[in-house]
Formats: C-alpha cells, structure tokens, sequence
C-alpha cells in the first residue's frame, strides 16, 4: 500500500540527470496524497496528473472506492484498471520517499521509507485520460506488489519498484515484457525511519 509519498531532496537532481525528459525545475512536493497532483513520467515524456486513476469508462469524477493504489495480481482483469494495462498506459511516478503507518507498541507510527542515498525511488503506475464534456482528468494509480522481506513489517504491500536498467521495458515494452516486472522482491533496500507525520505541503 502506498498513501502518502513526496517528490522533494536530493532525489530532484537526480531525476532531472537519469530522466532526460524530467524538468529540472519541477517544483518539489511534500505530503503528496490521493487526488493531489505529482509529476510522472510516460512513454511520451513528462505529465502532470493526479494522483487517483478514473477510467475513461466512469460517468463521474469520483467513485465510490478507492483507486490511488492497484494490486499487480489483479490489474490486467480489474475493470477499473485493465483498458491502461493492455493499451500500455504505463508510468513511472518517482518519489524521494514515501510513507506508512504501521502499528508499533500498539499505536500507529508514522514512517518514512527512502533510500539509504537519499536517491530517487522509481515506482511503477499507470495512467488514465477522463473527459466528460469540457472536463478533463490526466490520473494515475500507483501499483503495488506483496512486501519484500525487510519491509513487511511496516506494511504487508509495497509500491512497485522500477529498476533504472528497466525504465524502457516498463514504458515502451509490451504488456507481456511489461507483465514481467509485475512482481514483488526478496528484499526493496529501503531504510524505514520512524518520523512525525508530514503536514506540510508544497504543490
């Protein structure tokens, strides 16, 4: 599960040099959560969306359960999200970190997960372009996959990690070369820092 995440650091400088097609002035955001907007990364380039996918096939802007994360092991059948798998509407949404309230000494604690480096983590989505007469949504979901090892104490699931070597295959492969990527790891080499939730917002 993924409900909270930030585009914010270190990783900014990052992004701009690993993804040629990232501005290098995007602005950072903190305290990013469903339907607020985040910089994401396609087959064709840069796009702005928000962050909760509508299928094109919905009446309203809105439904009635939630759609910010989608379960690898279901997506290519789940009717709100298979259409931008098999029509290739992939993503990648990289974030600096992102965060989890997992039960420790029987309270809910907030933690924040980044790389140790404080480098860019690379999640896999997909998107989805909704128009209904002159409104228009761009959304995206995030995917998620059964926790690795050394982070499924915090959460029983964890966003889709994309390898750098793998940004391509995830973007401009086929749904079957994509498909390969759909699957959990043995260990994510995440650090899990527990920290005050994050309140502020800059979007």
């Amino acid at each position: 599960m993924c409900g909270a995440f930030e585009q914010h650091g270190v990783a900014m400088h990052e992004w701009a040099a690993l993804l040629s097609e990232w501005p290098a002035n995007d602005a950072s955001r903190i305290n990013i959560r469903p339907t607020d907007m985040a910089g994401t990364l396609d087959a064709t380039g840069y796009a702005l969306r928000r962050w909760s996918l509508i299928p094109h096939w919905s009446k309203y802007p809105k439904l009635k359960f939630a759609t910010f994360n989608a379960r690898a092991e279901s997506l290519t059948e789940k009717p709100s999200f298979r259409d931008a798998w098999h029509q290739s509407q992939r993503c990648i949404i990289p974030v600096s970190a992102y965060f989890e309230w997992p039960v420790v000494d029987g309270n809910k604690q907030c933690h924040r997960l980044a790389r140790q480096d404080g480098g860019a983590i690379l999640l896999g989505g997909l998107w989805e372009n909704w128009t209904q007469g002159e409104l228009a949504l761009n959304t995206f979901t995030i995917i998620t996959t059964a926790a690795a090892s050394d982070v499924a104490w915090v959460h029983s699931r964890t966003p889709l990690l994309i390898d750098p070597a793998y940004i391509d295959q995830w973007l401009r492969g086929s749904p079957e070369e994509a498909g390969k990527l759909l699957r959990s790891r043995e260990k994510s080499s995440l650090l899990a820092t527990g920290v005050a939730s994050p309140k502020d917002s800059s979007k």
